[in-house]
């Protein structure tokens, strides 16, 4: 009879178990347009860390659920999805906004909501410099903003004596933030600037942009050249200048842009790039997540399902330590996290609730893209 009953407890209790109110944890990200697959990338990293997280058993003893919603990289549409969100829904923490806008325009909506939101993907300064010490508490960004990643590669530029730089960049938010990054940090390092060029829809002739550069003989050319890329490497094997180029470069677009003789020479082997994530890495637990990602997808992870993976961990994280899934409690325990990052360092936040991770500098070995640096 007593067996009967422990099994009988025991069935409950499990029962109870099974049925428990969900952890919720909400992602607003582009799920529509053109940029749809953007978002759909975030999904399946974020969908990883949840598989991970309740086959561990869940946090709070209760499984965690992801509740999506979808602002079209739109700020109207993000501020009502995210809305919707936290009242309707009743999540109590956010991942998000993937398209920059959008996250400018929802920092307020959380920040009135008292609903934390961790910035995954948009990697703007101004982000870093409007939250925690900067006003809006209950924002906390979890990678590098332009200005580390211009920091990260002045430093290893430096490393190597580089004395000069030139930066060529398209003409779009993105590049050109990068762009002024770069050359503050070179200047603040102590080297010398020794030419920009920004790349717009008049810009036809990149063989010209090249001899512009070139007449500032720099040590090497920084470049974030966004669509730019095929065009200014087919200019660039033209040209016969041997100047080494740095910067935010597609490795795929810029080898598949020269010729094959080009390619297979040395002329590309003291190219390099800086980047937050790449899937080269060979670490243990990045090796092991890209494993996965091909294992579940039958595809390379970008760099936005990494961080939207690592950013939901760091949210269970978050609410497994705080004992809660109410916002102030995970809000709190985001400030004093030290969870470690597969990059490497930890997300420890600084007074603006920005994280620290390391940076990968990569070049060409063999003809293909690996890393040699960690900055």
């Amino acid at each position: 009879m007593k067996r009967a009953a422990f099994l009988f407890a025991g069935l409950i209790t499990a029962t109870a178990a099974q049925a428990a109110e969900p952890v919720r944890i909400g992602i607003t990200t582009i799920l529509s347009g053109q940029y749809y697959d953007r978002g759909q990338s975030e999904q399946y990293g974020a969908q990883l860390a949840l598989n991970k997280i309740n086959e561990s058993g869940g946090v709070l003893g209760r499984p965690v659920e992801i509740y999506y919603a979808d602002n079209a990289c739109n700020p109207d549409i993000g501020v009502l999805a995210t809305r919707r969100l936290i009242e309707e829904e009743h999540v109590p923490v956010l991942i998000g906004a993937l398209c920059t806008p959008v996250t400018h325009a929802i920092m307020p909506v959380i920040a009135a909501a008292k609903v934390p939101l961790v910035i995954a993907t948009s990697a703007g300064q101004d982000f870093v410099d409007a939250s925690g010490a900067g006003g809006n508490a209950y924002a906390f960004k979890t990678i590098p903003s332009e200005v580390d990643i211009a920091r990260g590669l002045v430093r290893y530029l430096k490393s190597q004596n580089v004395k000069s730089v030139a930066i060529v960049a398209a003409d779009d938010v993105f590049p050109q933030a990068n762009a002024v990054a770069t050359a503050k940090a070179a200047q603040d390092a102590g080297i010398a600037v020794a030419g920009e060029v920004k790349l717009d829809k008049s810009t036809t002739d990149l063989g010209a942009v090249l001899e512009k550069l070139k007449g500032g003989s720099p040590d090497q050319v920084v470049t974030i050249l966004g669509p730019y890329t095929g065009a200014f490497f087919k200019a660039y094997e033209a040209s016969g200048w041997k100047v080494p180029l740095t910067g935010r470069i597609d490795f795929p677009a810029a080898l598949g842009a020269v010729s094959p003789q080009f390619r297979d020479s040395d002329a590309l082997s003291s190219m390099t790039s800086v980047s937050v994530f790449t899937p080269l890495q060979q670490i243990p637990a990045i090796q092991d997540f890209v494993t996965a990602y091909r294992a579940h997808y039958g595809l390379v992870p970008t760099q936005r399902s990494f961080f939207v993976y690592e950013a939901t961990l760091l949210v269970a994280d978050a609410i497994r330590r705080a004992g809660s899934d109410q916002s102030a409690a995970i809000e709190q325990a985001l400030k004093t996290t030290t969870m470690p990052s597969a990059l490497g360092g930890t997300y420890a936040p600084d007074d603006h609730n920005h994280a620290h991770t390391p940076l990968q500098i990569s070049a060409i070995r063999g003809g293909k893209p690996a890393v040699i640096a960690t900055e």
